[in-house]
């Protein structure tokens, strides 16, 4: 356990973050005595409902977007004592929100490059899954109606993410119906769908709509068929 330490995310399988910049961060910080657990893949981590995540969020996170943070931990009930963004902040910014200096030589810098470079990589698999920002959630069920893989679940009149595992690596479909842009997809490229802020993405209401009523006509389809199959 790490015990209020610092947790870094080295989002091995995809490349928002150059690896050498983990490297600086991660190799400055444990030569300033700090206790630092690097993860492969956070996201994994949180599918999989590691038994460390409860000490991990009483620490410091370093990853992407806080609010994408924030929401994955709160999809399992727990609150993120402090989460720094990587993906958009430089390393000198993070070690000085830590009060860390960035002084370590390149020897050092290297082997811990090469420790993040041994963890295993799931290029095509690695942990795609949404996340909710119950901030913004009014629980409108559009993102249930949408998805065809039953991701969602509707839990005492609240939607839920019921089933991270059945969502298909990529499709961020669902997000794009969500009229607050509760929806947070972590390893999407652009915000607001991946926890940002800036509207990178926009997205036409009637196209959104049109999009909404074909995917309610093809769940439609769907059960019909599914009962005709059972008659048979």
């Amino acid at each position: 356990m790490i015990n209020n330490g610092i947790t870094v995310c080295s989002c091995v399988s995809r490349a928002f973050v150059e690896k050498r910049k983990i490297a600086i961060i991660v190799a400055s910080l444990r030569e300033a005595g700090c206790e630092v657990r690097v993860v492969p893949d956070l996201c994994r981590e949180i599918v999989n409902k590691s038994p460390d995540l409860a000490d991990i969020a009483a620490g410091t996170v370093i990853a992407c977007f806080p609010r994408a943070v924030e929401a994955q931990f709160d999809w399992l009930g727990l609150h993120v004592n402090r989460a720094l963004d990587v993906r958009n902040s430089s390393c000198e910014d993070i070690l000085g929100a830590l009060n860390v200096a960035c002084a370590v030589t390149a020897d050092i810098i290297d082997a811990t490059l090469a420790e993040i470079a041994a963890f295993p990589k799931e290029e095509g698999t690695d942990a795609w899954n949404p996340v909710i920002d119950k901030a913004r959630c009014t629980d409108c069920g559009r993102c249930h109606d949408f998805c065809l893989f039953g991701v969602y679940a509707i839990d005492n009149k609240r939607i839920v993410v019921k089933n991270p595992e059945k969502c298909k690596n990529n499709c961020p479909s669902c997000a794009r119906m969500c009229p607050n842009r509760a929806i947070i997809f972590p390893k999407y490229e652009k915000s607001p769908i991946n926890g940002g802020i800036e509207e990178e993405e926009t997205f036409n209401p009637e196209d959104m709509e049109k999009a909404y009523r074909e995917r309610l006509r093809r769940k439609l389809q769907q059960r019909r068929e599914s009962i005709l199959l059972l008659k048979k």
